[in-house]
């Protein structure tokens, strides 16, 4: 999948700007605060129908504007996508191929975003490892996203009715009904995680191998509340989850929330046996979120036929020389990718591939160097 043009109208510091980038690399290059990022936030929100830097989608139609559209044309060998994502405020409206549609497809146009805030996979609380899961791996899972509304809809009753009888305006026997309920669906969504794991996992230790040029060797390990056994099956951990809050179940009244379920596990990275979330330097923890990224695409590949576009916001060039290399090997040419940067930075990628940068001033193109 290759974006062949990018137009834009009334986003953020932009008034109004075209763009056709190159189909294997791309840089967006420019002091600070100048409009790179808002350029990938444009490209994530036609491939995805949202934005990464805010839940407010307001906040993107530039100041005093009633309006913001975005329009992009797709291709690849065999078809185009042409998406038009109009924003008003309060109102979003998105048209692939004319075609008014909501949600997140696997139809739509592919995108895998690296940015400096996923750092926290590494080093950050089990919420944002959690939130990677459940909107980067859960996807390829049809039924994941289901399991995983059904679960955190059960899951606010569940601990709403344990402030009750924490109250006493309920009794205990009333969460045996929940309780069922609770652990179906959450048995169904733990055993998709572990088949997450079983199949990203030796594709995340080769990527990361050739990315450290063997070096290293990344082990990603799944940590659950639950005492469960790998391999399991639905029913035994649905029964170990039963057996698991008869046994807390004064202290989850005590504390009037749900103490033990997918909602509250977690996974751990591993470098040579050495958790890297303590150990590791900056440089593998960034090398450790590309690795996942990487995984990503390469799943998507797999899954689609076809390769999503790869967004790198001020985050390439901060790595060495020699793990741009790998990933260049890794990606170059096959997937079109677009960075930002703060430097005058030169690219040479492999077979004589081609680089387009676009110098960014004031929310404007303001030149184009190719070749470099």
């Amino acid at each position: 999948m290759y974006l062949k043009r990018l137009e834009i109208a009334n986003l953020r510091n932009y008034s109004s700007q075209v763009i056709e980038p190159d189909l294997f690399f791309n840089i967006f290059s420019g002091s600070n605060a100048q409009g790179k990022t808002n350029l990938l936030e444009a490209i994530y929100l036609s491939c995805t129908g949202k934005s990464f830097r805010t839940q407010r989608e307001s906040e993107i139609i530039s100041w005093q504007k009633e309006f913001s559209y975005i329009n992009s044309l797709f291709e690849t060998n065999n078809r185009q996508v042409e998406v038009r994502a109009e924003l008003l405020p309060g109102k979003k409206r998105i048209e692939v191929n004319g075609i008014l549609t909501r949600g997140y497809p696997q139809g739509w146009p592919g995108v895998v975003l690296f940015k400096p805030e996923d750092l926290a996979l590494v080093k950050g609380s089990p919420l944002e490892r959690r939130r990677f899961l459940d909107l980067e791996f859960g996807p390829f899972y049809p039924q994941y996203g289901y399991l995983l509304g059904q679960y955190n809809r059960v899951l606010m009753q569940r601990n709403n009715l344990l402030r009750e009888i924490k109250d006493k305006k309920e009794k205990n026997s009333s969460l045996q009904v929940w309780n069922e309920q609770f652990c179906q669906y959450g048995s169904r969504l733990l055993l998709q995680r572990i088949e997450i794991f079983k199949l990203f996992s030796p594709l995340i230790r080769d990527i990361h191998h050739d990315l450290t040029g063997a070096k290293e060797d990344l082990d990603i390990r799944y940590l659950s509340t639950l005492k469960i056994n790998v391999p399991s099956s639905v029913e035994d951990i649905y029964s170990q989850f039963i057996k698991g809050l008869r046994e807390i179940e004064e202290e989850e009244i005590k504390r009037a929330q749900t103490l033990i379920g997918p909602h509250r596990d977690d996974f751990s990275l591993y470098i040579n046996n050495r958790d890297a979330r303590t150990y590791g330097s900056q440089g593998q923890q960034r090398t450790i979120v590309l690795t996942l990224k990487i995984s990503q695409i390469l799943q998507w590949h797999k899954e689609i036929g076809e390769y999503p576009l790869l967004l790198l916001d001020d985050v390439f060039f901060e790595l060495d020389e020699n793990r741009r290399r790998a990933l260049l090997k890794r990606v170059g040419g096959l997937v079109q990718t677009f960075v930002t940067t703060t430097g005058d930075h030169k690219v040479t990628l492999k077979d004589g591939f081609t680089v387009k940068k676009f110098i960014v001033h004031a929310g404007r193109i303001v030149d184009i160097v190719e070749g470099e």
